[in-house]
């Protein structure tokens, strides 16, 4: 294994591990909002009826 891919390999690492500490801060921001979209569409179409 030569130095440039190992080079290549600790970067891939760092940027999977970026990747996925954005992913777990995002994903309960984005179940909150689609639960309150849910909720929002439940409570606007009961008002209709």
């Amino acid at each position: 294994m030569e130095i440039k891919d190992l080079v290549y390999v600790i970067i891939a690492i760092l940027i999977a591990v970026v990747i996925f500490q954005v992913f777990m801060w995002l994903l309960p921001i984005i179940v909150i909002i689609l639960i309150a979209f849910f909720i929002y569409v439940y409570l606007s179409g009961r008002n209709n009826y």
